[in-house]
């Protein structure tokens, strides 16, 4: 019988953090992504981490059941697969930063992190999209955060 529970994290990478009303859209993986990725819209429908800070926000891979291993060992989605993109509702996401809900919330689209979040611009490395996010978590450094999108 397991009496340590002291492992259990409160939530898993690209997890939806609640049951709340959530919008949820079908995006093709033009590349191979990671649950819990802030993910570019292209023009042909399909998704692909940022490049650049001009992108196109498209939504957050949110985590299901047709996993498969990538070249690096996570699991996440494959070239041509359907991904769940997350447009509103709270998500579980990697935060480069400690956050709470009075700080900005930025989308990494240049150097290491792609499609990660932050709470500053990073010298120009990421996108403010705080128009339509907030983050929802206090946290005191790096590590999983819940995010709240509402996406236009």
């Amino acid at each position: 019988m397991q009496t340590d529970y002291s492992d259990m994290s409160a939530g898993l990478l690209g997890m939806l953090a609640d049951a709340g009303d959530n919008e949820i859209i079908t995006a093709y993986s033009a590349a191979a992504q990671e649950f819990g990725k802030g993910l570019q819209s292209l023009s042909t429908g399909g998704v692909l981490l940022p490049a650049a800070v001009t992108n196109i926000f498209g939504g957050i891979a949110v985590r299901n059941n047709n996993a498969v291993q990538n070249a690096t060992g996570l699991a996440g989605f494959a070239i041509g697969q359907a991904i769940p993109l997350l447009r509103r509702g709270r998500i579980w996401v990697q935060s480069e930063q400690a956050v709470n809900p009075t700080l900005a919330v930025f989308w990494k689209c240049v150097a290491t992190g792609f499609g990660d979040f932050r709470i500053d611009a990073d010298t120009a490395n990421a996108k403010d999209i705080s128009a339509f996010a907030k983050w929802i978590s206090v946290t005191t450094g790096a590590g999983l955060a819940i995010l709240e999108l509402n996406y236009p």
